[in-house]
């Protein structure tokens, strides 16, 4: 269980009154992987493994006092952001994509989103990159950038990143 540990820095162990062992990774492929590296790498025999329990429990409760950091490969470049929260009426309204969302014109989602919850048409016109998760959901990512050139540019990697 060490030698896993200090070979994967995204792994957490945790050991339970009752005797068994947590491995806790980022998602259910690299918890997978941990599994057959302790098996056939470290313990180098057979284990009880139970089925693995997936919770997802990130949200944004408020606006972040906190800007994030990123800097490019080349070290070149560098992008900030933040989250904030979105109202539950406009989440609501995304998830039914009717009068705002991914499949709406953005002309006609720019005027429902300035009118019902003062966005500013920019944010939601060309600067609105992406609904998530997978283009479908309601969390958005927005380029609120001013006067900065070539974000276009940024889109795809931020999206994927996203």
């Amino acid at each position: 269980m060490k030698k896993l540990n200090s070979s994967d820095p995204l792994v957490v162990i945790t050991h339970e009154a009752n005797g068994e062992h947590i491995i806790a990774g980022c998602g259910e492929l690299h918890v997978e992987i941990c599994i057959k590296d302790l098996e056939e790498m470290y313990a180098k025999c057979p284990l009880i493994k139970k089925d693995p329990v997936v919770s997802y429990n990130e949200t944004v409760s408020e606006e972040s006092d906190k800007v994030c950091m990123s800097k490019s490969p080349n070290k070149h470049n560098r992008l900030y952001a933040k989250g904030k929260p979105l109202t539950e009426e406009l989440c609501a309204d995304i998830e039914l994509g009717t009068k705002t969302g991914p499949k709406v014109d953005p002309k006609d989602r720019a005027k429902y989103m300035n009118e019902e919850y003062g966005w500013e048409k920019d944010h939601c016109m060309s600067k609105l990159w992406s609904f998530g998760p997978e283009n479908a959901g309601a969390n958005l990512l927005v380029d609120a950038t001013k006067g900065v050139q070539y974000m276009a540019e940024l889109k795809d990697s931020c999206e994927s990143g996203w």
